[in-house]
């Protein structure tokens, strides 16, 4: 009761500050400023006003792309309404209105869908690339389980690259900046006959770490480069075909975890008929909690942990190395009365990542993280044409991913496990993973009276997963087996839109996703539990769309209740990563966009909002979890950024540039854990924080340009993403180490570039 009475409250203030937001707005719209411009996106499949779609959607185009600075997904949480991006070593974890990532293993799929030019990428590490040259970005919040489908039952992220255009022309930039960067971009648009045009855009960053390492190599460095080309064939009659490439490579130390808690003056080790290596010394009796474990020391005077951010002391030589590679084919006919369009996508992924696992500079443990994954996708479309009051679209979908994925654990103890039962690690997993989808989808939109508009969308979507799963745990004896599912689902979109004026919309949606169900790689098959079943959601939807003052003020809201059903969370346990349904979830929230043309050449934006999600009953490990807020979900996130254009006469245009964000806090798990940070039951709490970020651009005349940027002004230290560790890690008495990733801390950079 307590929490509903606290929802309703929340949703009351939301609802004043939009309407203190559209009374200034009001009060400072200049008549004589320019009018917004409208954002053409494709997130319904055909080309329409963002402002007419009836879903909640951000749409940013290339000069808001800009003004942000955006050069990576994780930019976009300064400007998207409850968007959450963080990375955890070579994994992107993205939260949306409460969903996201769970099972970043072979097995598992994400819950936000990223489609990169039309073609859906199904490893998270699709997200890590760069972002230069880019036509527009659309974040499509709430279940798309019709046009979309696959996986989508917390939203879509539309990324649209720049194409190959029929004049010559191109830009290219370099920077310089904190921790020794140096990064260089470059694009060039060819035409190379008649109705024959390449675009080719190339990249490279090199950064020193920003987490100081005492004992070794800094982490959280870069050293990645990529490529990317386009060839349009596009002969000016009814048939057109975009080929296109992309090859992103990152090497260095990556992006690594430090520990949030004291180094552990002993540790857990197997309880076997063995010496342990030089240095340890055995001794007698139970420890963390785990049958058959036994303790041991030896090592000398304990090390103590450095708990600030950015400090850690590990003797294990990290390592990363990823790869990410997409080509695809887009053939698109005009046939008049419809358009047929076949989109056909190929993927790579692989990542190496290895890491100190007692986050100490003690040998005890390390680990090594692969994976290789390969997909196939085609797509077909027919489009209705017609401006008539009737319009549809049919489709078929088709994926198919292999991938192979193994953690394995060396040093101290494990390697002592791997001696005497003759494995290459102490504890390790792996496991195949073949997954197909075939989906067939339709939509349709019908002018009921002048105005209101009637759309349904149905999709039927048949997954299937199977694999092996291979390991050596703390049971003494490897084990292989089959293992997998299959699943299919009817999701369906009904919506009702009406243009009160021509500036005005306004909707209300009813509409189901379907994330497929996944395997548990850590699990032995013969033990059960090795496979969890589909996420489901029922979604309520009501939103504003208007353009106001004479089109000089964007103001959107949407308000929902999405309902999940066998919700899908994972644990780390003393096995490995687990995955579990929970029976359900209930999210529900506002969020408002707001765009205005001020006077004085002053530009405002801001985003607001406001998420409750709570989980249904559940039991996990003996812990009631009903009640408990859903992982990775602030209740509370707002962004507001300003941006004054100051004309300085034949010297150009100053653009000075400001953003402001808050971030609730959170927890990363749904035990919802909020101990102290030293307390062996540990934490799962992220707090709150707040970021600045300021930039300042000179636009010459001659189209050369120079921006100056500082971001995380105040140098906060704001959590990336905070994971609980296998329970073998721990110190006694404890379920998990605390292992964190943080955002950058406060950098400076200097960009010089140029336009031809």
């Amino acid at each position: 009761m307590a929490g509903g009475r606290t929802s309703k409250r929340a949703l009351r203030v939301a609802y004043r500050c939009s309407t203190i937001l559209a009374v200034g707005l009001t009060v400072v719209a200049s008549p004589a400023q320019a009018q917004i411009e409208e954002i053409i996106v494709t997130a319904q499949k055909r080309s329409e006003s963002a402002q007419r779609v009836p879903i909640a959607v951000t749409a940013l185009d290339e000069a808001m792309l800009t003004e942000i600075g955006f050069d990576g997904f994780e930019d976009l949480s300064s400007v998207a309404p409850g968007l959450q991006l963080g990375t955890f070593g070579p994994w992107a974890f993205v939260n949306l209105r409460g969903i996201g990532q769970e099972n970043n293993t072979a097995g598992g799929d994400p819950g936000v869908a990223l489609h990169y030019d039309g073609v859906y990428i199904g490893r998270p590490v699709g997200f890590l690339f760069t972002a230069f040259d880019s036509e527009r970005v659309e974040v499509l919040r709430g279940p798309q389980g019709t046009l979309y489908g696959r996986n989508a039952t917390g939203g879509t992220i539309n990324y649209i690259t720049k194409k190959p255009t029929s004049e010559f022309g191109g830009s290219a930039d370099i920077a310089l900046g904190t921790y020794d960067l140096v990064s260089g971009r470059a694009a060039i648009n060819v035409p190379l006959a008649d109705g024959i045009a390449a675009r080719l855009v190339g990249t490279f960053e090199q950064r020193d770490g920003f987490t100081k390492n005492l004992t070794g190599p800094d982490a959280n460095d870069a050293d990645d480069w990529g490529l990317r080309g386009h060839i349009q064939f596009d002969w000016g009659g009814p048939l057109t075909l975009l080929l296109s490439s992309t090859y992103v490579k990152s090497g260095g130390v990556g992006s690594k975890p430090e520990s949030r808690e004291p180094f552990p003056g002993t540790t857990t080790t197997p309880n076997v008929p063995l010496a342990g290596p030089p240095g340890f010394a055995f001794s007698g009796g139970p420890a963390s909690g785990v049958p058959g474990f036994n303790t041991y020391t030896g090592f000398g005077p304990t090390p103590v942990n450095d708990l600030r951010p950015f400090r850690e002391s590990v003797d294990t030589q990290l390592e990363h190395s990823q790869e990410f590679l997409l080509l695809s084919g887009t053939l698109e006919y005009d046939l008049g009365p419809v358009t047929l369009k076949s989109i056909t996508g190929y993927a790579n992924s692989y990542y190496l990542t290895r890491q100190d696992e007692d986050y100490s500079p003690l040998p005890l443990s390390e680990a090594l993280f692969s994976e290789d994954a390969s997909q196939f996708s085609e797509e077909l479309q027919i489009v209705s044409n017609s401006n008539g009051p009737f319009k549809w679209l049919l489709g078929a979908y088709y994926f198919n991913e292999k991938a192979f994925r193994i953690t394995e654990f060396f040093k101290g103890r494990f390697d002592v496990f791997a001696k005497q039962f003759n494995q290459r690690a102490g504890w390790w997993y792996s496991g195949n993973v073949n997954s197909r989808s075939h989906a067939f989808f339709g939509q349709a939109t019908y002018e009921v009276l002048p105005g209101l508009l009637a759309t349904g969308g149905l999709r039927h979507t048949k997954d299937r997963k199977q694999g092996i799963n291979r390991g050596f745990h703390f049971q003494g004896a490897p084990f292989s087996g089959p293992v997998g599912g299959s699943w299919e689902k009817i999701t369906y979109r009904g919506v009702l839109d009406y243009q009160v004026t021509n500036d005005a919309l306004v909707y209300v949606s009813h509409s189901t996703g379907f994330r497929s169900g996944g395997i548990n790689q850590a699990i032995n098959p013969l033990l059960g539990n090795a496979v969890y079943e589909p996420e489901t959601v029922r979604a309520y939807e009501a939103g504003l769309k208007a353009m106001l003052f004479d089109r000089r003020v964007r103001l959107n809201i949407a308000a929902y209740q999405n309902q999940y059903s066998k919700l899908q969370f994972q644990v780390l346990q003393i096995n490995g990563p687990i995955a579990y349904n929970a029976p359900g979830a209930k999210v529900r929230g506002v969020e408002l966009e707001a765009l205005a043309e001020l006077s004085s050449g002053l530009t405002v934006n801001t985003a607001v909002s406001y998420t409750d999600g709570r989980l249904d009953d559940v039991f996990i490990q003996g812990t009631q979890l009903g009640g408990n807020r859903v992982a990775k979900t602030p209740d509370w996130t707002f962004n507001l950024g300003a941006t004054q254009k100051i004309e300085i006469g034949s010297a150009g245009e100053l653009k000075l540039r400001g953003e402001y964000g808050y971030v609730g806090s959170s927890y990363t798990t749904p035990f919802n854990r909020r101990a102290g940070f030293a307390d062996p039951g540990g934490s799962d709490f992220v707090p709150s924080h707040q970021n600045v970020n300021l930039r300042v651009f000179w636009l010459h005349p001659d189209r050369w340009t120079l921006e100056l940027a500082a971001t995380n002004v105040f140098n906060t230290a704001q959590i990336a993403n905070l994971t609980r560790d296998v329970g073998f890690n721990d110190i006694p008495g404890g379920g998990g180490g605390e292992l964190v990733t943080y955002k950058p801390p406060r950098q400076f950079t200097i960009r010089v570039g140029v336009e031809f």
